[in-house]
This record gives structure tokens, sequence and C-alpha cells, in this order.
């Protein structure tokens, strides 16, 4: 069971990553336990990650009714929090990053909380009609912007590989999340 001293120490190290300040990573269980627990941050972004798909979803047809498209969006969610962990093992492996590779996942499990908060408000206020649509439009892409910018730093600082590798961690997380919305989104357009 994780404590509320380990998700406060989580986020808070996350939120030291997100500002470019490397010693985020010293807030971090580092160890296999760490590692497990810190999957519970996909148990408190949830909601706000079922709100936000809700937002973004609205206006796209779907046949699926409300049970099929909780279980196909409540599956790619499970997925998407497993997946990019289990690809980039292989990589952390391939590029000699294997003792970095606990570190950076538990980095990157934090960080989806931080990343959420800062996403839901925009999405919420995008949605809500009261920003003109090309303005709504904007700020949904600079703060989309700013959390790859975020992914990116904690890629560079907590696998410690150079601005390139970094980047390309953060493309591969990035198809994850295309491919798997992809098909959840192809899942829910058949009755």
């Amino acid at each position: 069971m994780i404590s509320a001293r380990e998700i406060v120490y989580g986020i808070y190290g996350a939120y030291r990553l997100c500002r470019f300040d490397a010693q985020g990573l010293a807030y971090f269980n580092a160890s296999r336990q760490g590692f497990w627990r810190s999957f519970f941050a996909a148990v408190l972004i949830a909601p706000a990650a079922f709100l936000i798909t809700a937002v973004h979803s609205d206006g796209v047809a779907v046949q699926a009714g409300p049970l099929r498209i909780a279980l196909i969006e409540g599956l790619a969610y499970v997925i998407l929090v497993f997946a990019y962990p289990v690809v980039v093992h292989p990589l952390c492996r391939l590029l000699d990053r294997e003792p970095n590779y606990i570190t950076y996942v538990i980095a990157y499990n934090w960080a989806g909380v931080i990343q959420n908060l800062l996403v839901l408000p925009v999405a919420l206020l995008a949605h809500s009609g009261v920003l003109p649509s090309a303005l709504a439009n904007l700020a949904e892409l600079a703060i989309m912007g700013v959390t790859l910018v975020m992914s990116w730093y904690i890629a560079k600082a907590a696998l410690r590989v150079p601005s390139g590798m970094a980047v390309a961690f953060v493309a591969v997380d990035m198809v994850i999340s295309l491919v798997v919305e992809w098909i959840a989104e192809a899942r829910l357009a058949f009755a």
C-alpha cells in the first residue's frame, strides 16, 4: 500500500522536474516497490483523464452505448498506463540506460498528475464556449507543447540521455498514445 507521504513526495518531485529542476528526482522512492506504487498516479489521474476524454470526444459520432464506451475507454486507459513502460524497457536496455529505467518510469508516472492538472482546466475552458474556438484551439496546442517539453526534460534528466534521444522517447510515447486512441475511437464508431 502506498503512503500519503510517498504520494506527496512523488507529486512534488514531478513538480520540480516539470519546472526543469533535476533535483526533483531525489524525491522519488526509486526502488522496485516505488516503481510499482508509482502506478497509483494513474488512479489519481483517472477522473481528470476521463473528463478530458469526454470533453475532447464531444461531437464525435459514436455508435456504441454507454457501457461499451466505458469499457473501451477504460481498457484504453489501462493500456496507456502500462504500454509505454513496457515498450521503453527494452529501449533502455538497448541504449545502456536500464539502471535509470525504474527512476524514469517513476518520474514519468508522477509527472502525469502534474500534466493532467495543467491540461484539465484548459480542456474545460475550451469546451465551455467561453473562449472563441480559435483561441481555445491555440490554448490547447500551447498546453500540449508545454507537456511535451516537460516529458522531454523528464526523459533527459531521469535517463541521463542527450536531448535528441529524449525527443525520441517522447515521440515513442506520442505514437503509442495516438495508436491506442485511434483504435479506441475506431471501436466506438461501431455498434
